[in-house]
């Protein structure tokens, strides 16, 4: 352990050498000794000693691989609590005449910093900024060229009923997984302890196509001793980067205070408007200057935009005084692999690939996000809101109360100048789960606090910035929020609603919609959330709703795309969400995961984002659904063809679209609703490329490539690549891993292959889903396979051609204690768990030898958990492949099978 803390506090230790200038600024990101430990007091380096630790660079979060692989439950395998996070840092000697600050950009949730060993602050809140001055504990010695100290960071992600956020549907990751940053500035500077802010806020009450007047707040700092005399320097740069403006003012700054003054600054006339078609931004540059020797003391650049806006809760938005619709998506801020501790070019990815889809607003959910945001937000045209993370519910103590106000107020000087930024937001869902159900009178009460803390968080926002809009997002339980008051207090009010999916229909999403419009008649409304999941390694031909399906999906978005364009009332609408997400806890087909996304949360495009490209877009524009379902298996049309149609989607905005198969024409097919068109595509075994071009406006075109496995009705030739049987169930799947494609099963016919009995395996009582169950599998990647299930089945025949055949039978018990309960419910309903396990026995018999006996899933293996059992048998001529379930006890049951010819 010693000749490793040699060696890695030299890593450690780094010095940054910069000019004698107003402010310096640089991460301190790399090398951090990293261990998980409860103890409160920093440990020093030297005193490590033999706990577990490691080197890190931030951002960082010790949650990426437990959230997704060791959890299977909020609790269970998921690491939240403490850990440290200690490095060394040397400074040059001239900083002892500045003032010194560690910046933080975002760890989660609660965090103390500690400079050697001196405690210099703490914050709470998972999802701001924060900022200490740490001056104090740096010792300088002027015989050295440079002091040095160690820096020790405590975060703590324990559950805490003080601490929003309390529980909801996404991970908590923990760590410091955004920036850190030195700052040294001089004694005199502009004020960056206000909040994290820059201590510039720009204002712009009053714009028009002619004029546009600014409000602006500075404020100066004067850490020294002694008083100080400045001149301020405020100059504008237009878009085009001419100076618009400039003034100046003298000050005179007491002694460890903090001054705010009012630059007098003239109407921009005939400004450059901001616009999603034209994100036009001016620069506002603020210098302090020595007053006495005219040196530059400290310099700051704000980016604004000169633009109005308005809400109505008849017609919907309007900015710049045009109608607008705002049409976007919601985001969460992790990735694949790497949980939330994102380096800032996945960051301005995901907002440029928001641009791409034709989005014009973003509900940045339910927290915060790193700087980068709504800077790229800003720059591209993308209208958004923010909101604090107080979810789901609260708790009743006057700690939790005052957390929630500072950490609102901390976002709002934070990101005080965007011009994108139109909405502070707060209280999402707050009453999806209102406590004491049984105590009418507690949970009166409880009502009447939950009212108390939203009404308190309303005052601070409309004090704090008067020119935006407030808004609460709730879930589709209208009568719960109208009698709290909840929809009273914010501004606009916003709906999370999920007919067609968790319940109802969705082509409800009309009549609902105006019914809350009519019941809140003057209040503008957004629909917050709407979405469905989407697995993309499920598909249907027949869609069902909660089968997961890129399908359903695709039709869920089409329908209430069309339903809410539709409707004056909705001013804007974002879907749930832009990409896949994790959600510890979560019972999906992917464990722990939120497959709502356009994207995967790899990023990879599903279906849907096509569509959303087909629709929202200006330039022209195809989108081949295939592209998406790359490996396929299917059952040939006609016996001895080889051909198997399937119906192939293509997405677009041009007005008529060819498509091609392998070089033939499929012929033209005119744009039809939901900017699509459909074709019949004869698949054939092995690639098949399709084609789509448009000469509407101008050539354009898109290309996929489709492998395809055609199984044969008859067996005469064994297909060389198997057969992959999905049982008890509609859908195809693809196991993306390892690239192969199966088929939903198909009932027996004579000379064919295919099961005979049985019934498709159903919950009692029936949840969401049509069929089989959501609970995750342990022990396979595969989880949709294992999901469903042939329950009572009798038999499965093949009738093929002598040889040696491998069988492999793959089996779950999926009834028994769930390992979970859902961490989100939206339709009000609970779903019953069953208990206990079926104590079911049967027997497999393969061509009359029994190849598994007496099997019981549950005794053997456990509820829930993936068995995969191989076999071979011989076919003699004219003798068919026949497996036998023979139930001792209960039903025998199989949830899919391969069969591959080995002679």
């Amino acid at each position: 352990m010693k000749n490793f803390l040699t060696v890695s506090m030299l890593l450690l230790s780094s010095t940054v050498c910069a000019q004698d200038s107003e402010q310096i600024k640089y991460s301190i990101n790399d090398s951090w000794i990293f261990f998980k430990d409860a103890t409160e007091k920093p440990v020093a380096l030297t005193e490590i000693g033999d706990r577990d630790v490691e080197i890190v660079n931030l951002p960082h979060t010790w949650n990426a691989e437990d959230a997704i692989h060791g959890a299977t439950s909020k609790t269970e395998g998921f690491y939240r609590g403490p850990a440290w996070y200690i490095r060394n840092i040397t400074v040059p000697s001239h900083y002892k005449d500045k003032e010194l600050y560690v910046f933080f950009e975002g760890a989660n949730q609660e965090t103390d910093v500690f400079v050697n060993g001196q405690f210099a602050g703490n914050h709470i809140g998972g999802y701001t900024r924060f900022v200490f001055p740490i001056s104090k504990f740096v010792k300088f010695d002027s015989s050295r060229e440079s002091a040095e100290f160690e820096l020790a960071v405590r975060v703590d992600t324990s559950h805490n009923l003080d601490i929003p956020t309390l529980q909801a549907d996404f991970t908590f990751y923990g760590g410091i997984y955004r920036d850190v940053f030195l700052v040294a500035t001089e004694k005199t500077h502009f004020n960056i302890e206000d909040h994290a802010s820059n201590g510039i806020f720009i204002r712009t009450p009053k714009v028009s196509a002619t004029q546009a007047e600014l409000d602006v707040d500075v404020q100066l700092m004067n850490s020294g001793a002694a008083d100080s005399k400045v001149k301020l320097e405020s100059i504008i740069y237009g878009p085009d980067g001419e100076q618009v403006a400039a003034y100046s003012s003298d000050h005179k700054l007491a002694a460890g205070k903090v001054l705010t003054v009012k630059p007098v600054i003239q109407p921009i006339q005939n400004p450059a408007l901001w616009s999603p078609d034209s994100p036009s931004q001016y620069r506002l540059v603020c210098k302090i200057y020595d007053a006495e020797t005219n040196r530059k003391l400290d310099e700051v650049t704000n980016l604004f935009g000169c633009r109005w806006f308005s809400f109505d809760a008849k017609k919907g938005f309007f900015l710049n005084g045009k109608h607008m619709k705002l049409i976007g998506t919601n985001r969460h801020q992790d990735f694949k692999g790497i949980g939330n501790a994102l380096p800032d070019y996945i960051h301005r990815e995901d907002i440029k690939k928001l641009k791409e889809m034709g989005s014009n607003f973003l509900r940045i959910a339910h927290y915060p996000q790193d700087p980068a945001i709504l800077e790229l937000c800003d720059r591209l045209g993308i209208l958004t809101t923010v909101e604090t993370p107080i979810i789901d519910t609260i708790s009743e103590s006057d700690a939790f109360k005052q957390n929630c106000l500072n950490i609102q107020l901390e976002m709002i000087r934070q990101n005080y100048n965007h011009p994108s930024l139109i909405i502070w937001a707060y209280m999402n869902e707050v009453l999806l789960r209102p406590k004491y159900k049984d105590d009418k009178e507690k949970q009166k009460v409880y009502f009447q606090r939950v009212y108390e803390v939203a009404s308190e968080i309303e005052a601070l926002t409309r004090k704090q910035d008067p020119y935006r809009y407030t808004m609460i997002p709730n879930h589709a339980n209208l009568n719960r929020y109208k009698e709290t008051g909840l929809t009273d207090l914010p501004m606009i009010v916003g709906w999370n609603i999920y007919f067609g999916w968790y319940g109802g229909k969705i082509t409800n999403v009309t009549s609902e919609m105006t019914k809350y419009h009519n019941a809140i008649p003057d209040k503008p409304i957004i629909v917050a959330e709407y979405g469905a999941s989407a697995d993309p390694r499920l598909h249907a031909l027949a869609p069902v709703r909660f089968d997961f399906t890129m399908e359903y999906a695709t039709r869920f978005h089409e329908e209430y795309l069309k339903s809410l364009a539709n409707l004056p009332f909705i001013a804007g609408m974002n879907v749930w969400n832009y990409a896949d997400f994790g959600s510890v806890g979560r019972v999906d087909t992917v464990a722990n995961i939120n497959n709502k996304g356009l994207v995967g949360i790899d990023r990879k495009p599903k279906d849907v984002f096509y569509f959303y490209q087909a629709a929202l877009l200006k330039e022209p524009l195809i989108g081949i659904a295939a592209k998406t379902w790359i490996r396929r298996a299917c059952v040939e049309d006609e016996a001895g063809k080889g051909i198997c149609r399937m119906p192939v989607e293509v997405f677009s905005n041009q007005k008529e679209l060819e498509l091609f198969h392998n070089g033939i024409s499929l012929g033209k097919k005119e744009i039809g609703d939901h900017n699509k068109a459909i074709w019949d595509v004869p698949f054939v075994d092995g690639d098949n490329l399709l084609r789509a071009i448009s000469t509407t406006d101008k050539t354009v075109e898109d290309f996929a490539t489709v492998k395809m496995d055609v199984y044969p009705i008859k067996l005469s030739n064994f297909p060389s690549s198997g057969l992959s049987l999905n049982c008890g169930d509609y859908r195809f799947f693809y196991d993306d891993q390892i690239d192969q494609a199966w088929f939903p099963e198909k009932e027996y016919s004579e000379g064919s292959w295919g099961y005979v009995g049985g019934k498709v395996y159903s919950m009692s009582p029936a949840p969401r889903q049509q069929h089989g169950t959501s609970e995750p599998i342990k022990g396979t990647h595969c989880d949709p396979l294992y999901q469903t299930q042939r329950i009572g089945i009798k038999q499965y025949r093949f009738d093929v051609p002598p040889g040696v055949y491998e069988v492999t039978l793959h089996f779950a018990e999926l009834t028994g204690q769930k390992s979970t309960a859902l961490p989100y419910e939206l339709s009000g309903s609970d779903d019953k768990k069953p208990s206990s396990a079926k104590n079911r026995r049967f027997t497999v018999n393969v061509n009359g030898n029994p190849v598994i006996e007496q099997i019981s899933l549950a005794r053997d293996y456990g509820s829930f958990r993936a068995v995969k059992i191989k076999s071979f048998v011989t076919a003699e001529a004219g003798e068919p492949l026949i497996l036998d379930f023979v139930p001792s006890e209960e039903d025998a049951v199989i949830n899919a099978i391969e069969l591959n010819k080995k002679l």
